[in-house]
């Protein structure tokens, strides 16, 4: 189950929320972004209930976090995008 999470986190601790989630095994891909959320990553989780106690023991207790949206993916049409001539 891929999950995309959008993380809204103070500034002050931007860094350290990225390179911690970047250490999780459940977390494929993360990156500080610009617009409503500054850090979004990409997670692979088995059940909704992997998914959820993810973000409750994991994701709760890091520091600077004030708001997150969670996207399962239910269908995947494309991943990779062709070598551009």
């Amino acid at each position: 189950m891929t999950t995309q999470l959008w993380l809204n986190v103070t500034p002050a601790h931007l860094r350290t929320v990225g390179e911690t989630l970047a250490t999780h095994p459940e977390i494929a891909f993360a990156a500080a972004v610009t617009g409503p959320s500054n850090l979004v990553a990409s997670g692979v989780f088995r059940t909704p209930a992997d998914l959820y106690d993810y973000v409750d023991q994991h994701i709760g207790p890091l520091p600077g976090i004030q708001s997150m949206e969670t996207a399962p993916t239910l269908r995947e049409v494309k991943r990779l995008a062709p070598a551009l001539p």
